[in-house]
């Protein structure tokens, strides 16, 4: 089996780990093991749908629908085809069905602040998470190790000069990032992600910080007019508020 091979049969196996221990899952996951792409894609899948049905969760019938099919269906007399039980029940399967569709939609073609922190922090875990340089570089450097320099304040960053520059390029939830590696004195290493603001559209990014959290990292997520930030630190949300 191929890294392909190993996706393709991924992509069909329940999250709650049901098909685990079904032959043709467990060699794909072994695969898995073996090959570190692999690994952090999966990683990263998992984490999308977990926020996919974290949301669905919160997707509940019309109020008062269970009443008025119950009321159709006690119904001796002939009602109008448009206030049946069947038709009640089909309008709101098909309101649910659009509206699902819309979130699905939005889903994936603009991701929120919330799934690209989730991606990104499930990058971070990930064996082929290997930063290209501590610090940044030249000015960014000094700027980004000054302990009186607050983020959140606005950072001086062109997107296509840091690519330039040789910062490292990850792709989470199809949108590309370059990750930025800092240390502060007090607070430890610092991962901060970038990413243009414009690929995102009006997905939940906002100039206040929100913050996340998921296992034993925690990140902070902001923009600017320019820019969509994700800084991560495994030193806890204490340690992103002194940065920011």
């Amino acid at each position: 089996m191929n890294t392909n091979e190993a996706k393709f049969i991924l992509q069909a196996r329940r999250p709650d780990g049901r098909d685990d221990a079904q032959a043709l899952f467990s060699e794909a996951l072994a695969q898995a093991a073996r090959d570190p792409v692999l690994t952090g894609w999966l990683a990263r899948e998992q984490a999308f749908d977990s926020a996919v049905v974290s949301r669905l969760r919160e997707v509940g019938p019309p109020p008062g629908l269970r009443d008025a099919i119950l009321a159709g269906a006690r119904m001796q007399r002939r009602t109008p085809w448009w206030q049946t039980g069947r038709t009640l029940a089909l309008a709101a399967s098909l309101t649910l069905f659009f509206g699902l569709g819309v979130f699905w939609n939005g889903l994936r073609s603009g991701p929120g602040a919330e799934q690209l922190a989730l991606g990104v922090m499930a990058e971070m875990g990930s064996p082929e998470h290997a930063p290209l340089a501590l610090g940044g570089r030249g000015a960014l450097k000094t700027i980004l190790a000054d302990a009186r320099f607050r983020l959140a304040a606005g950072i001086p960053l062109d997107f296509a000069a840091l690519k330039a520059g040789g910062c490292r390029s990850v792709t989470i939830a199809g949108r590309e990032l370059l990750e930025v590696c800092f240390v502060r004195e007090g607070v430890g290493e610092m991962h901060l992600y970038i990413a243009r603001r414009d690929d995102f559209g009006d997905a939940g990014f906002e100039a206040k910080p929100r913050f996340h959290e998921e296992g034993n990292l925690a990140a902070v997520t902001w923009a600017d007019s320019r820019l969509a930030y994700v800084m991560v630190s495994d030193a806890g949300v204490d340690a992103l508020h002194a940065v920011l």
